[in-house]
């Protein structure tokens, strides 16, 4: 890796310009002489004007625009895609709703250097966002629980560094894991890519560490939770047809990956306590 490494940022929009703006304003508060940045935003359909607001706003940002139908997944690929284009040491996984604080990507490369020599560079950093009210981290690291699943997660506790998987609000990871993990699975449009990337990672020997000091304080976003909660018919199409939801297809593959020889078990249970237990689900 260079002293000055450059960081390709990957963020993906779609009608929040507001909030996209916001994003990209820390993101230029977070720089520093230390590393370069080079933006790829994807701009997923929007009808508000986000990615044109965008890339006045944020000088040099390459802007590349999508139908509508990219989601999360899709166009955090097509943002990895473009990256390709030209050399980087870091992609730098952003989502567009995350307000960075200003040490967060010099914390985010010192947490790579820390553990650099021992995994040979194969090291993935994870971002802490901490929901401001609770001090509880709404986004971050895995842990497996214990139990017969291996489906079963929680976020770490404190003093605890090295994941399982992650989401990926704020993730850091090394140009050699195009090579070793390749990018997004083409599987998911929207959920469980993330934590899918985490654990193909993981078993190909990646470490993945969280970084201690929080990089963004934000709520979790509940509205996919409260329609499992609340399982009308509306619902309950959202969940099975909608890529924010639970489809099937998907469910499959995550399942068959990273289940075990319990696979089957973990893709039924998951709708049959939907339907049976609606309450539970949040706890």
């Amino acid at each position: 890796m260079s002293t000055r490494p450059k960081i390709a940022v990957l963020m993906t929009c779609h009608n929040r310009r507001a909030v996209t703006l916001k994003c990209l304003e820390s993101l230029k508060a977070a720089r520093n002489d230390a590393f370069e940045l080079d933006v790829y935003l994807v701009d997923d359909g929007s009808s508000d004007g986000t990615g044109d607001a965008a890339a006045a706003a944020y000088p040099g940002l390459r802007l590349l625009r999508g139908d509508g139908s990219l989601f999360w997944c899709g166009g955090m690929r097509a943002a990895w895609s473009a990256a390709l284009q030209e050399p980087h040491d870091f992609y730098l996984w952003l989502n567009d709703d995350t307000e960075l604080e200003r040490d967060s990507l010099v914390n985010l490369l010192n947490a790579y250097r820390e553990f650099e020599g021992e995994a040979h560079g194969r090291v993935i950093v994870v971002g802490r966002i901490v929901d401001a009210r609770t001090e509880r981290t709404a986004y971050g690291g895995y842990l497996r629980r214990n139990g017969l699943s291996r489906l079963r997660f929680r976020h770490l506790q404190p003093g605890e560094r090295f994941c399982d998987a992650m989401n990926g609000n704020c993730v850091l990871t090394p140009a050699c894991a195009v090579r070793d993990v390749g990018l997004l699975s083409r599987k998911f449009r929207h959920g469980h890519g993330d934590l899918d990337y985490g654990l193909r990672a993981k078993s190909r020997g990646y470490r993945i560490v969280q970084v201690e000091q929080p990089v963004a304080y934000g709520e979790r976003n509940i509205a996919y939770e409260d329609k499992q909660s609340q399982l009308t018919l509306s619902n309950y199409k959202f969940i099975l047809t909608n890529p924010k939801g639970l489809r099937p297809a998907e469910w499959y593959v995550f399942c068959r990956r990273h289940a075990g020889w319990m696979w089957p078990l973990n893709f039924a249970f998951r709708y049959v306590k939907m339907a049976a237990f609606p309450e539970r689900l949040l706890k």
